[in-house]
């Protein structure tokens, strides 16, 4: 049970640090860059989605 809350948080923080390091570091000052800062996040999402799903989760 216990186990199971601390894999569901460490999942959520690992979601919101690449969402906050994305919005951060990537200024949108172009269409373009908007839809780069996008595709980066959608990416990175998938990423961990995998990550997770192969760990077990």
């Amino acid at each position: 049970m216990f186990g199971n809350i601390l894999y569901f948080a460490l999942k959520v923080s690992l979601i919101a640090t690449l969402w906050a390091f994305v919005w951060r570091y990537v200024e949108p000052r172009t269409q373009a860059m908007r839809i780069l800062r996008a595709a980066i996040l959608v990416l990175g999402l998938l990423g961990i989605l995998a990550m997770v799903k192969i760990t077990g989760g």
